[in-house]
Formats: structure tokens, sequence, C-alpha cells
């Protein structure tokens, strides 16, 4: 599912250029990284006196998850494609088991279900 769009107000689309020297962006990275911020939202952070940042970086088992979840997505896509097309193929009633289907779209509801209450 793609991420909902933003409204007018709400879109970053302009960019404001701040030149560093090479130690200084090495150090602005780190300090973003250690504290668990994106560059761009660590900067908003401690120039604007913000007091959250949109998003942080995920944790590496976050990002895990997130990607595992990705793939449950795009595996769940496919199952639901070969479902159609046998369905389709088959109309005398030979081949697999609708039954069969069911079962791998529960299986892959219920993997899904568990990363997403491992993600919360």
């Amino acid at each position: 599912m793609a991420r909902p769009q933003k409204d007018g107000a709400d879109k970053r689309d302009l960019t404001i250029r701040v030149r560093v020297t090479s130690a200084e962006k090495l150090r602005i990275w780190q300090m973003a990284a250690d504290n668990g911020y994106t560059p761009s939202d660590f900067m908003r952070l401690r120039t604007m006196a913000a007091t959250q940042p949109l998003r942080r970086v995920p944790t590496p088992e976050r990002e895990l998850l997130l990607n595992v979840m990705a793939e449950l997505g795009k595996i769940g896509s496919n199952v639901n494609q070969i479902a159609r097309h046998l369905n389709s193929r088959d109309e005398t009633g030979h081949g697999i088991d609708p039954e069969d289907i069911n079962q791998a779209m529960q299986g892959l509801d219920a993997l899904t279900a568990q990363v997403l209450k491992l993600l919360s």
C-alpha cells in the first residue's frame, strides 16, 4: 500500500543549502546517526528547536521487520495472481483445490499480522 499523499502545506519541496567542511558534514551525519535521526530531521530539530522530528532512523531490527513486511506483501500479491490465473484457466474442476489457496492466503495473513505486532 502506498503512503498517503501530503497536501500542499505539508510538502517539503524547498531546499536550503549550507556550506560545510568535510569534517563538519561527517560530524553532522554522525551526530544524527548517534541520536537515531536522519540528517535532515537532525538539522531541523537543532535549528528550529522543534520538539520532535518527523521520523527516526529505524533500528536494525525494525528495518528488518519492515523489509519482511514488504516481502510478505509481494508474496501475497504473487499468490493472489497465481490463484486468479488458476481459477480462470481451469473451469473443469481439475487442478489446485481452492481450499489450498485459501489456506495459503490465511497463513500469509497470519505471518503479516505477527510482523505487524512485532513492529508495534
